[in-house]
């Protein structure tokens, strides 16, 4: 909804000897109106209201007032109603606290369109101009729907008008710039413009900066800032983990003084998005120490962790705390815990949680979908599939990807053919790599290679590597080495710095018994400084979780881990010489 001032700045700007009209206040307020103050409903209010009208105060501007501010700042949608149908209907000269009433009920309402419409009907109106309040309410209703238009026409009007705003409005001024995106020089100029530019100011504009990817201008003005709250700090954590900074996300993270939820969600989500899961729990662990209280947020950032990591016992502990506090699960909680439980092993879990469900979304039930792939429950996630659609919820990409990898997982070839079918011709979805990956690994692991590889050369789109060692460890699996040949020779000329690909041509090769070019493939690794990518596992023991990778001896207890092993390898081959 764009709603045209220029019609308006004539008449609102031209008025420069009318200063604005101050409120008048009854010296001994009426019994009734007193009786706002206790008001605890939209019912009780509607009580005042009416004797308001009989004792005929409602003409009285401080009653009006009180009673609009009542109906407006009341969380009830009925309380508005009333105060729509007050605002319009009593035949009363109204000022800027009125208006302003208005404005803020409808955003904080959730109707920033109707704000601002209240907001344009006050520059139209007599006499009444726009207070220190007023722009506070306006540029963050136009933040919240995307009004960039109306926000630009807003400060125009803010700049002619001849009234000296306070840094409030500057800061909302500031903060709607930095919203939709016009950071930096813009913010920087109206930061200049501040008489008296307070910590909010300061953190609006490092935002700004953060926001524009310009740290190292962060960094300084930070430095500079007169003093500093937990925004500044968390601000600037946030700035550090969006570009990948994690070390000095976290030196900085040491350094705060004070740390609030959302400073330990920001590193805690770096962490988890950098792959370093187990960093991450270990944050959360330091956080239980802390007694912080944790919210949704924070909860599916952890369980996205405990999922990858399958620390199913942390994973638990959290599900127990949402329950133990009575947090809401809503639809992204909900798909949190039952990922967490499908990855850690516990499907009959995550059924359970999917069908407890209310607000079954479409991520929820990609989740589930997920989980009976990841078990190998290829029938179940179908028929599951047919439930879905047959609810009325629209399937996505993801879905597909899903029901293709529990068709891939399950060995149901013709199912997942009709399903990757059904995508493309009647959901009209156009497939991804991933997509066409999953196809492709589907017919390599039933044994149709050459359909397969007529899948990738009839694509749209350039196979990438994925695809193509898909289908090279296909090759592997059936023993087909001609057509391994070809692929695996592909993918070296794709990715000539791959160790991957020489590594599953090679073993190719190898089970062929062809050496000698096994050998040269190892001496072309050499030449290119290439190493073969060691195998990493993870175990979780008692909540703490154990990382080892090929031939390293960093663990603490590696010599006794060896040592078992060793007693371990014994006891195989002598319960194998025994079979034999």
């Amino acid at each position: 909804m764009s709603v045209p001032l220029a019609s308006c700045f004539s008449s609102t700007t031209s008025k420069t000897t009318v200063k604005p009209e101050k409120r008048t206040q009854l010296k001994k307020p009426d019994t009734a109106i007193l009786l706002l103050q206790i008001c605890r409903s939209v019912k009780e209010l509607v009580q005042v209201h009416t004797l308001l009208v009989k004792t005929s105060l409602l003409r009285e501007k401080y009653a009006f007032g009180r009673l609009l501010s009542s109906y407006g700042s009341s969380e009830s949608h009925r309380a508005l109603d009333y105060a729509r149908k007050l605002f319009d209907s009593v035949d009363i000269e109204r000022n800027s606290f009125m208006y302003n009433t208005m404005i803020r009920a409808y955003y904080a309402r959730g109707m920033p369109r109707e704000a601002f419409v209240v907001y344009s009907n006050m520059l139209c109106a007599d006499c009444v101009y726009p207070d220190e309040f007023t722009f506070t309410f306006v540029f963050s209703a136009c933040s919240k729907f995307g009004g960039v238009f109306e926000g630009k026409q807003a400060h125009a009007h803010m700049t002619k008008c001849h009234v000296k705003f306070g840094t409030h409005s500057w800061n909302s001024l500031m903060d709607f710039y930095v919203k939709i995106g016009e950071v930096g020089c813009v913010v920087r100029r109206l930061f200049d413009r501040i008489e008296n530019p307070d910590i909010v100011s300061w953190n609006c504009l490092i935002d700004a900066y953060v926001k524009s990817g310009d740290l190292d201008e962060a960094r300084r003005l930070f430095g500079e800032m007169p003093e500093r709250d937990v925004v500044s700090w968390t601000t600037m954590l946030v700035g550090y983990v969006n570009n990948g900074l994690l070390s000095e996300a976290s030196s900085l993270f040491d350094e705060m003084p004070e740390r609030n939820l959302v400073s330990w969600t920001a590193l805690i989500n770096g962490y988890t998005q950098m792959g370093c899961y187990s960093k991450a729990l270990d944050l959360f662990k330091e956080m239980q120490a802390a007694e912080v209280e944790m919210d949704e947020i924070i909860l599916t950032t952890l369980l996205s962790a405990c999922a990858r990591l399958g620390a199913l016992d942390q994973g638990h502990w959290l599900h127990m705390y949402v329950e133990r506090n009575g947090i809401k699960v809503d639809a992204h909680l909900s798909t949190a815990l039952i990922d967490m439980y499908s990855k850690c092993g516990q499907i009959d879990m995550a059924r359970k949680l999917f069908m407890e469900t209310a607000d079954k979304k479409v991520f929820v039930w990609n989740s589930i979908l997920g989980g009976l792939a990841m078990h190998s429950l290829g029938e179940e996630a179908l028929e599951l599939f047919v439930k879905m659609t047959e609810s009325g919820i629209e399937p996505n990409g993801i879905t597909y990807i899903n029901i293709l990898a529990a068709c891939n997982h399950s060995g149901l070839v013709d199912a997942g053919l009709q399903v990757f079918d059904r995508m493309v011709v009647s959901q009209k979805i156009i497939p991804t790599m991933e997509h066409y990956g999953c196809l492709v690994d589907l017919l390599g692991r039933a044994g149709l290679l050459y359909e397969a590889f007529h899948i990738v050369k009839m694509m749209p789109v350039k196979a990438d590597g994925n695809v193509l060692r898909s289908i090279l460890g296909a090759c592997r699996l059936h023993g087909n080495v001609e057509l391994g040949e070809q692929v695996g020779r592909n993918l070296i000329e794709m990715e000539p710095l791959n160790d991957t690909n020489y590594v599953l041509l090679s073993n190719l090769y190898a089970m062929a018994n062809r050496w000698e070019i096994v050998g040269e493939l190892r001496r072309r690794m050499k030449a290119k400084d290439l190493t073969k990518t060691p195998g990493c596992s993870s175990i979780n023991v008692n909540g703490v979780v154990h990382e080892f990778v090929s031939r390293d001896h960093f663990h603490p207890m590696s010599k006794e881990i060896r040592k078992l092993l060793e007693v371990l390898t014994r006891h195989m081959v002598q319960d194998d010489n025994q079979l034999l």
